[in-house]
C-alpha cells in the first residue's frame, strides 16, 4: 500500500482510534521501554489533531511507529505533522555511551533504540571511523555485573530460555541464508523487546539472568547486521555498540571480539578504511586466546579492512593466515554458535570481494588483482548458492548473490562482458530467495553499467531477460 496523504485526524479515524487512544498506545510503548517518566497526559493528543501541535522527540517517531503497527503500513512523523519541522537534532551512533554503568542501563538504551531505529526516518546518524574506534576502545569498561531479576515477579524457567534461544538461533540462520529488509527488522525488533521485557520485569536466578543477557547481546547484534543489510548504517552501529556493551558486561570476550569485527566490516563499507583497520585491531586485542575459528574470523575482518584502506601487504598476510586456520579447523557444532556459517567458501568469497575493492583503487597491478578476485569468486559463488552441499549444510543464497554481484564487477573491470553477464545471470537466479536490500542493490547497480554496453548481443539479450524476469531488480 502506498503512503497515504490523510491528515492525522483522518489516520486516527482509519485506525478507529481517538487522540486519547493514540496517547495510551504511546504511553504503553514508553512504559515497555522503562521510560515511565516520559508518559504523556491522556489529553495531549487533542492539541495534535486540533491545532497541529507537534510534540517533542521521541514522541513523533513513537506515534508513527504505533500507528504504522495499527494500520499495517508505514507512516512517518512528517505525514502526521506535515510542514512541522522536527526540532530534534540527529543522534550520533556513539552518543552518550560513556554513561553506561550496568547491564540494566544497556537494556534500557536498547529499548529506546528499538523504538526509534525502526521508524521510517531514524534519527540515528552514522559515526566517523575515529569515533567508532574510540567508542570501542574507551567505553563500556567496568560493567561486569550480574543481571538481577525483580523480586515478586513471575520466574523465568530454564525451559523458556531454551525455547527463546532456539528461536533466536533460527532467526540468525534465516538471516544468514536470505537476508532481510523492513519486515525482518520489525520482527526481530519485536523479539528484542520481548527478551528485554523478561530481563526487566521478571525474576530469575544468576544463571538464567546470564543466559537472558546473552540473548539480548545476540539479538542486538542480529539487529545491527539487519540494519546494515538494509542500508541503515547509523542504527547498525549503535545496535552493535550496545551489543558489545552487553558482551562485556557478561565478560564474554569471544562474543565481544566478534561484534567488534562486524563493526570493522560495517566501517569498511562506510568508507572508513583506517578506522576499519583500527577496529579490526581492537577485535583481535579484545580476546586474548581466541579459538582457531574465531581467530580466522577476526583475521578475515582485518583483511577486508586492509583492502578498504588500500593496504595490499596487510590484506595478503591476514587473508592467507585466515585461510590456513580455517582449512585446519572447519567451523562446526563445537565452534562458537555465532560462527557456524564460516566456511572455506565464505572466507574465499570475502577474499575475492576484498580483491575487487583493492583493484578498483589500484593504479598498478590491477589486472592481476582482478584475475585473483575472479578465480576466488568463481569457485565460491556456486558453492554458496548450492542448496544441498557436499558437507550436508544448507547453502547461503544471500552471500552467493552479494558475491555474484562483485564477481560481475570484477569481470566488467576486466573487460569481459560474457563473464559479467554470466555472473549477473547467477545473481538473478537467486533473487527470489534473497530479501537482502544490500545484496540486491549491488546487483541492481550493475544494470545501468551493462545498459551502456547494449550494442553487444550478449548484453542486449541479457537485458531482455532482466526485463522479463518476474523478480524485480
Amino acid at each position: 500500500m502506498g503512503e497515504p496523504e490523510q491528515s492525522l485526524e483522518d489516520l486516527l479515524r482509519l485506525a478507529e482510534w481517538s487522540p486519547r487512544q493514540l496517547v495510551a498506545a504511546i504511553n504503553a510503548r514508553l512504559s515497555s521501554q522503562g521510560r515511565d517518566r516520559m508518559r504523556l497526559d491522556p489529553t495531549a493528543g487533542y492539541s495534535w489533531v486540533r491545532r497541529g501541535f507537534r510534540p517533542r522527540p521521541p514522541v513523533p517517531d513513537i506515534a508513527a511507529a504505533v500507528l504504522s503497527d495499527r494500520l499495517g503500513f508505514t507512516l512517518t512523523p512528517a505525514q502526521l505533522w506535515p510542514g512541522r519541522a522536527d526540532p530534534g537534532d540527529p543522534i550520533c551512533a556513539t552518543n552518550d555511551l560513556d554513561t553506561v554503568v550496568s547491564p540494566q542501563y544497556l537494556a534500557n538504551e536498547l529499548g529506546k533504540l528499538a523504538v526509534i531505529a525502526g521508524t521510517p526516518r531514524s534519527p540515528i546518524a552514522p559515526a566517523s571511523g575515529a569515533d567508532l574506534a574510540g567508542a570501542v576502545i574507551d567505553q563500556f569498561r567496568g560493567t561486569v555485573k550480574a543481571a538481577y531479576g525483580r523480586s515478586g515477579q513471575d520466574r523465568v524457567l530454564p525451559e523458556q530460555v531454551d525455547l527463546i534461544s532456539a528461536h533466536v538461533a533460527a532467526l540468525r540462520r534465516l538471516d544468514d541464508r536470505h537476508g532481510g529488509g523492513a519486515l525482518s527488522l520489525r520482527y526481530v525488533t519485536a523479539e528484542l523487546r520481548s527478551v528485554l521485557d523478561l530481563v526487566e520485569h521478571s525474576s530469575y536466578d544468576p544463571v538464567t539472568g546470564r543466559r537472558l543477557l546473552t540473548l539480548v547481546a545476540d539479538v542486538a547484534q542480529l539487529l545491527g547486521w539487519l540494519s546494515f543489510d538494509s542500508g541503515r548504517t547509523g542504527p547498525a552501529e549503535r545496535y552493535l555498540l550496545l551489543s558489545l556493551g552487553v558482551c562485556r558486561s557478561l565478560d564474554d570476550a569471544g562474543r565481544a571480539a566478534n561484534v567488534i569485527g562486524m563493526l570493522s566490516y560495517v566501517s569498511a563499507f562506510a568508507g572508513h578504511g583506517i578506522g576499519a583497520v583500527r577496529l579490526a585491531e581492537a577485535a583481535m586485542a579484545e580476546c586474548a586466546k581466541p579459538g582457531p575459528v574465531l581467530r580466522a574470523r577476526l583475521l578475515g575482518r582485518d583483511a577486508t579492512a586492509a583492502a578498504a584502506d588500500g593496504d595490499l601487504v596487510r590484506f595478503r598476510r591476514q587473508s592467507a593466515e585466515a585461510a590456513v586456520l580455517l582449512h585446519r579447523h572447519t567451523a562446526s557444532a563445537q565452534s562458537s554458535s555465532f560462527l557456524y556459517y564460516l566456511t572455506a567458501e565464505q572466507l574465499a568469497a570475502e577474499t575475492g570481494l576484498a580483491l575487487v575493492l583493492l583493484a578498483e583503487r589500484a593504479s598498478m597491478g590491477r589486472k592481476r588483482l582482478l584475475t585473483q578476485a575472479i578465480d576466488a569468486l568463481s569457485d565460491a559463488v556456486p558453492a554458496l548458492s548450492r542448496p544441498d552441499r557436499a558437507d550436508g549444510r544448507a547453502g547461503f543464497p544471500r552471500s552467493a548473490l552479494l558475491h555474484a554481484a562483485f564477481l560481475a564487477r570484477a569481470w566488467l573491470l576486466h573487460g569481459d562482458l560474457e563473464g559479467a553477464v554470466a555472473a549477473m545471470r547467477t545473481g538473478v537466479s537467486l533473487l527470489d530467495q534473497v530479501q537482502s536490500p544490500r545484496a540486491r542493490s549491488y546487483l541492481q547497480s550493475l544494470r545501468p553499467v551493462l545498459a551502456r554496453r547494449s550494442r553487444s548481443p550478449v548484453v542486449r539479450d541479457f537485458l531482455d531477460e532482466i526485463r522479463e524476469a518476474s523478480s524485480p531488480m
